[in-house]
């Protein structure tokens, strides 16, 4: 009898590991579904997922990080790998801490966790773009706008009046893009007076409001250019200019004062191509979804070999997916690197 019991006790744990190991399924959570870079980049997902046979299973954590947690714990009770667009990148280290009796392999994109997250774990990637290379690429957009067109400064007061319109204060992106948009127009020795740069938190309507408030203060004709640090904020600032009677397209003329943005977010690319919007840098949203799913679906914890699935180049763990430039005034066909 004890014997009997021992061999059913054997089965049941061998049988618990099987459960464990054996996956089909990908699991993935968004820090919000309302976000059009979010949308793009799971649309993008779930066409390579399927691809694949793989089973995808998504969770929107309505911008709540206790909700995202909380989807997250109910998901690590297997081996299936995880997929996480961060709510709080400072969570990162107790999604770790329950993931790691599992040894689920988790991909972290779009919102980087700090480095030290990746000593505490092995089986933890990033994948995403590297926010400095964001604000670089638009300062090149910008300086190839000022080397095209003659009326730039629209007031005549020798210096580009400029609105920068931020993302979430103390977000790597918003920082990393902002500093460097600022450095690589210093370097590039154009003048400029930064007249606002408030936080709007990605948020198209927030933007709006903020362009509106700063052009009853200082008016629409002395700002000479709007810069922001994603697509949906761009977009706010158009929208507003348009009820202005500015960029309303190309025979605007006078009435245009320039905004660029960053995600490639298809109302961004629609109001590039009427002329109401000057230009965008974004990833390959493709690009990105796919080095997500093969990397999380990987045996491999190797750099090199992890580099030659996926194309792009690893380094300590971390992917960063190289800019496409677009504007209404260039063609750009060459992938910024």
């Amino acid at each position: 009898m004890r014997r009997v019991f021992q061999l059913l006790l054997s089965f049941l744990l061998i049988f618990q590991i099987q459960c464990v190991i054996a996956s089909d399924d990908l699991y993935s959570f968004y820090y919000s579904g309302e976000s059009e870079f979010i949308n793009r980049f799971n649309a993008s997902l779930k066409s390579y997922a399927k691809a694949k046979d793989i089973d995808l299973e998504m969770f929107d954590a309505k911008n709540n990080s206790s909700v995202q947690l909380n989807q997250i714990y109910s998901s690590v009770s297997s081996k299936d790998p995880l997929i996480i667009n961060l709510v709080d990148t400072e969570q990162a280290s107790e999604i770790i801490y329950h993931a790691k009796s599992y040894r689920n392999r988790i991909v972290f994109f779009n919102r980087k966790p700090s480095d030290d997250v990746f000593k505490k774990y092995d089986r933890v990637w990033y994948v995403g773009t590297n926010s400095a290379a964001a604000g670089k690429y638009q300062a090149e957009l910008i300086s190839d706008y000022i080397e095209l067109t003659k009326n730039v400064d629209r007031n005549r007061n020798g210096v580009l009046d400029i609105i920068i319109l931020q993302g979430e204060k103390n977000h790597s992106d918003t920082t990393g893009r902002t500093s460097e948009i600022l450095k690589q127009l210093s370097d590039k020795k154009v003048k400029y007076k930064v007249l606002s740069q408030n936080f709007d938190d990605w948020n198209t309507q927030t933007a709006f409001n903020d362009v509106k408030t700063l052009s009853s203060k200082v008016g629409l004709k002395n700002i000479d250019m709007i810069i922001a640090n994603n697509d949906a904020m761009a977009v706010g600032a158009v929208d507003y200019l348009n009820t202005q009677g500015y960029n309303l397209g190309a025979d605007s003329k006078n009435k245009y004062i320039p905004v660029f943005g960053v995600d490639g977010i298809p109302d961004a690319i629609e109001y590039i191509r009427q002329k109401k919007m000057t230009g965008t840098v974004f990833a390959d949203f493709s690009a990105l979804a796919k080095a997500s799913v093969d990397i999380a679906l990987e045996d491999s914890l190797d750099d090199e070999v992890l580099t030659r699935k996926i194309w792009y180049k690893i380094t300590d763990r971390q992917v960063l997916i190289p800019f496409v430039k677009y504007s209404s005034f260039k063609s750009y066909f060459k992938k910024s690197r």
